[in-house]
């Protein structure tokens, strides 16, 4: 079995208590609306991509405050390689009727398989998905998603940082890679952004959790 085919099994297993644990119990989703509340990458008329959108709390958190604002023509496109996970975020936006996000499966590695119309993004966001690949390969992902980038577009990272909680919480229960903050940072540079600096958490997510804003 290879390491796709894995992480499909995975989720296949878990996608419901990821909803329940991480995104509901640790308070994923708070602490994804305090940070974009403080943030300004939300205005109208953008288009976001969602990078491995999971059950969609990034989109879903965005989408919401967007509403709450008032910001109209918004595209919102998402993707995911697992379809028990889009399964979730298809039954919310249903129950939300809304329209305007449209959803893939895919694979982060093979992004030309996307509708021809999702690129030139304002806003790309990768959420907790990197840490999932080959670490041979996150270079090569990065420098994909640099291409769907419109001009002045930006990239902005969410992954797990290497410690003694996530080494046991990550590594062990969710098989997935831990990094550093130089490594993704010399990533980043590697897969050609020229502009890379790292966003605040809360207090209870920083010490596992990195933001890293990245540009063209």
């Amino acid at each position: 079995m290879d390491h796709d085919d894995r992480t499909e099994n995975l989720y296949a297993q878990r996608a419901s208590l990821y909803e329940r644990f991480f995104v509901h119990f640790l308070g994923w989703d708070k602490e994804l609306e305090n940070f974009f509340r403080r943030s300004n990458y939300l205005r109208p008329a953008m288009k976001i991509l969602d990078v491995g959108c999971g059950t969609g709390i990034v989109t879903r958190t965005l989408y919401q405050l967007a509403t709450a604002k008032g910001y109209a023509k918004i595209e919102w496109h998402a993707f995911d390689f697992s379809p028990n996970m889009l399964n979730i975020f298809c039954q919310w936006i249903e129950r939300h009727d809304a329209k305007n996000i449209e959803t893939q499966q895919a694979n982060v590695l093979a992004v030309e398989t996307l509708p021809l119309h999702w690129n030139e993004y304002d806003l790309i966001i990768v959420s907790m998905m990197l840490e999932y690949l080959p670490k041979s390969r996150v270079k090569e992902a990065l420098a994909k998603l640099l291409r769907l980038l419109d001009e002045g577009g930006i990239l902005l990272v969410f992954i797990t940082k290497q410690n003694s909680i996530t080494q046991l919480l990550a590594r062990v229960w969710w098989k997935t890679n831990l990094f550093e903050q130089r490594e993704i940072s010399n990533l980043l540079f590697d897969a050609g952004f020229k502009y890379a600096e790292f966003k605040s958490l809360s207090a209870g997510w920083s010490n596992s959790i990195m933001a890293a804003e990245a540009r063209r």
